[in-house]
């Protein structure tokens, strides 16, 4: 339906910007998704490290902002991915030290240890 005149025009343009707004304002009202918090032995479970370093990297920043719940720090779900995404990269791959078996005869000739 077209509005016919100019007035017609503002009353529908004010009512779907009332309509938008309320619905945006609904969107506010709904419950976020709770953020994981993570504690020292979570992580040091999780990494594979002690509580002690774990805690040694928190205080240094290398998860981000914490949070102190009560007297307990602990670390996002969002601290977490910001450490792995800082220290994951390529592998350097270590040079291997096992002698091939061209290696161990070269090695035999010229009276080297075999690596065997």
């Amino acid at each position: 339906m077209k509005p016919k005149t100019l007035e017609e025009a503002c009353t529908a343009l004010t009512a779907a910007l009332v309509d938008c707004l309320e619905m945006l304002g609904h969107a506010r009202d709904e419950p976020q998704p709770a953020t994981r918090l993570y504690t020292y032995d979570d992580l040091a479970q999780m990494l594979g490290k002690s509580k002690s370093t774990v805690r040694e990297w928190v205080r240094a920043g290398e998860f981000g902002e914490s949070v102190t719940v009560g007297s307990s720090t602990r670390v996002t779900q969002a601290g977490v991915d910001k450490f792995i995404a800082d220290h994951s990269g390529p592998v350097k791959k270590q040079p291997s030290k096992a002698r091939t078996r061209a290696n161990r005869t070269v090695a035999a000739h010229k009276g080297q240890p075999l690596g065997i």
